[in-house]
């Protein structure tokens, strides 16, 4: 079964993707609402990683194991069956885990209360690239994450962090402050909305034509290039640590804004006025 993964991923997370493929991004925060995609995007991007590095495994975690099943877990296995990828894996809920049969790499599932599993983790082979953190804001502040890090994330030579939640609604929160930190060039934040996303994804899932009202029927019968580019309209500026440049979806270009060292952006022309602070590769998507 061949699967374009372009026609898998929305438009708006195109570039994110990109970025962590040519080896620019290690670790991504996508802050955004229900409906935003960004749970949908980061398992497809765990589960492509994981077989672009046959020498490492996965972990996801929550702060709570009994969420595991009917949240990520289901999430992946949706991924997985996404991706063409349904017949080589072998998906257990006892241990809850996701083999892929021809490697042997796995893709875990913790919930951080019960802390000793993380400590006892051993693996066959290989080490831990990749850990996700589904819902944010539920764990105990950054030290707690960062001591998971540091416990799972470690003895391989690649790793990849995801980080994704919705944001709370007091600004004071920890989880609303981290995405707002200065980070070095690895790390970026990506802030989808429902909007970004659009009505329907281009891999066919959501409303159909039939059940849409009329805009959405309009929408759903553009090209998935047209229903790509007018998505990244709605959802720039994307700033990255680089000189100002054209970033392209499905053919189409679109203009980029450039972060200088004293944090103001490069003029261009969908350039709106900024939200965020600077330093680092931030990518900002927003509507």
């Amino acid at each position: 079964m061949e699967v374009r993964l372009k026609e898998k991923i929305p438009g708006v997370f195109w570039p994110v993707h990109q970025a962590i493929r040519r080896g620019e991004v290690s670790e991504v925060v996508a802050k955004g609402g229900r409906g935003s995609g960004k749970s949908s995007y980061l398992s497809m991007e765990l589960v492509w990683q994981l077989l672009r590095h046959p020498d490492c495994h996965a972990v996801v975690l929550r702060k709570v194991g009994g969420t595991l099943r009917n949240s990520v877990y289901n999430q992946i296995v949706w991924a997985i069956g996404e991706l063409g990828c349904a017949g080589y894996f072998r998906c257990t809920v006892s241990p809850m885990e996701c083999t892929y049969l021809p490697t042997g790499q796995k893709i875990l599932f913790f919930g951080t209360d019960d802390p000793g599993k993380l400590k006892s983790l051993k693996l066959p082979f290989g080490a831990v690239g990749i850990c996700w953190f589904e819902e944010l804001d539920q764990f105990d502040g950054p030290e707690e994450v960062r001591n998971v890090e540091q416990t799972v994330l470690r003895g391989g030579s690649w790793t990849l962090t995801l980080k994704s939640f919705n944001p709370p609604a007091m600004a004071r929160s920890w989880a609303n402050r981290y995405a707002l930190e200065t980070r070095p060039a690895s790390w970026c934040i990506i802030r989808p909305t429902a909007i970004c996303r659009g009505p329907c994804w281009a891999s066919g899932s959501g409303p159909t034509p039939s059940t849409c009202s009329g805009r959405t029927r309009r929408r759903s019968a553009m090209s998935t290039a047209a229903r790509s580019w007018a998505a990244a309209r709605r959802c720039l500026p994307i700033c990255s640590c680089g000189p100002c440049r054209t970033t392209s979806w499905n053919g189409m270009t679109a203009s980029t804004t450039a972060w200088t060292g004293a944090g103001t952006p490069t003029p261009g022309p969908t350039t709106p006025r900024p939200t965020m602070r600077r330093g680092g590769c931030w990518w900002f998507l927003t509507n």
